[in-house]
């Protein structure tokens, strides 16, 4: 027969193999986020990838260009989806995150990359990267929307070096 604190260590061992050793209890969370933002990317669905961003967010991308409200997004966004629908493009995007913080006051920061290839009939690949910090905030009703996001070109060799990190995003 097995003594109670014999059980509590057996747990704990369970527990331990259950999940990631460095994983924060807001990993899943965090992490849909992006699983959530390249769905939508797919679809060409502008507002739902709006919707992962905060109304007074601040979007930096590595492309030429003013920084972007969160607020704006979709409308600013509306015409690149209507092109891309039109010339049959087909998006698909990844996301590596490095390293995360989450800070009181549901407050993240993730440091990451993100891969994005582009299929058009007739063509080529072309596949983008890029580095990115991005600042989330964990809404009221428990989901995260993305505070501050701001990138910067990166290469494919950096991507392909890349190595999953316990409980973050990784896609192949």
């Amino acid at each position: 027969m097995i003594n109670l604190s014999a059980k509590a260590a057996l747990a704990l061992v369970a527990l331990s193999f259950a999940t990631p050793a460095w994983a924060h209890p807001e990993d899943a969370g965090l992490n849909a986020v992006y699983a959530g933002l390249a769905k939508a990317r797919a679809a060409n669905d502008v507002t739902g990838m709006a919707s992962h961003f905060h109304p007074q967010g601040l979007l930096v991308d590595a492309r030429p260009g003013p920084a972007l409200p969160g607020g704006e997004l979709a409308a600013r966004l509306a015409p690149q989806a209507e092109r891309i629908a039109k010339d049959g493009v087909s998006i698909q995007t990844a996301y590596r995150i490095e390293r995360r913080q989450v800070l009181e006051g549901g407050i993240a920061l993730d440091a990451g990359y993100m891969r994005q290839a582009f299929r058009r009939p007739g063509a080529d690949e072309q596949v983008r990267y890029a580095r990115f910090l991005v600042t989330l905030k964990r809404e009221a009703d428990g989901r995260w929307k993305i505070l501050g996001d701001a990138s910067m070109p990166s290469t494919a060799e950096v991507w392909a070096a890349l190595t999953p990190q316990d409980g973050l995003a990784f896609d192949k």
